[in-house]
């Protein structure tokens, strides 16, 4: 099977395209590229339809990852001290 002029142009820009993305940081759109340009193909998107899909991909990893992380970095929010006090039972008198 040859290959038409227009598809080895496509192929070399994909090969100049793919390195891109993970220079960027793109990494999960990096990942997605092959995928989304199979759906571009076989649903006839838009090349402006392919790129949003593509992109979309990468902001919700991104926003993931965010949220991931101030989880992890959240502190609690009272003093670490007060769950280590005793506190007297409601209505007693304490001195």
């Amino acid at each position: 099977m040859s290959t038409t002029p227009m598809q080895m142009s496509e192929a070399r820009r994909y090969q100049q395209l793919r390195p891109h993305l993970p220079y960027l940081k793109l990494n999960d759109a990096s990942e997605a590229l092959p995928r989304v340009l199979d759906q571009a193909r076989s649903e006839r998107l838009s090349l402006t339809a392919a790129l949003e899909r593509l992109l979309e991909l990468e902001v919700g990893a991104t926003e993931a990852r965010r949220l991931t992380s101030r989880l992890r970095h959240r502190q609690p929010p009272y003093p670490a001290g007060l769950l280590l006090t005793r506190l007297p039972p409601p209505g007693s008198k304490a001195a």
